[in-house]
């Protein structure tokens, strides 16, 4: 009756595993959208550290500042030689106080 018994169990425990290793698995996490987002942005009082494309970042002096009031920086990264290169600047504040100065038209000039 006892040697029954184990054979009994041990055979359930058989087919428990067995169906473990068949079944399978649906609880995974993939990844809709394996290239990350370009748009991360990192910000203090001072200046906001923009990520433009993989190896292009930003950095723009928010008015009232300081050094970089008004003004982004455009660096561009080199894998080589693990650096920042400095690309260029523009000073957005003159850019948005004067549009007609850099054609973009207002309610007072019409457009062309």
């Amino acid at each position: 009756m006892n040697d029954k018994f184990t054979k009994f169990i041990l055979l359930g425990i058989l087919l428990c595993l067995i169906i473990i290793t068949i079944k399978p698995i649906n609880n995974q996490t993939t990844l809709s959208n394996p290239v990350p987002n370009p748009n991360i942005s990192f910000s203090n009082y001072e200046e906001e550290f923009i990520q433009l494309a993989p190896n292009r970042l930003a950095i723009k002096g928010n008015p009232g500042s300081g050094l970089l009031s008004g003004t982004i920086l455009v660096f561009d990264y080199d894998t080589n030689t693990k650096k920042f290169n400095f690309t260029g600047s523009m000073n957005y504040s003159d850019y948005f106080r004067n549009t007609s100065k850099y054609g973009i038209p207002t309610n007072n000039t019409p457009a062309n």
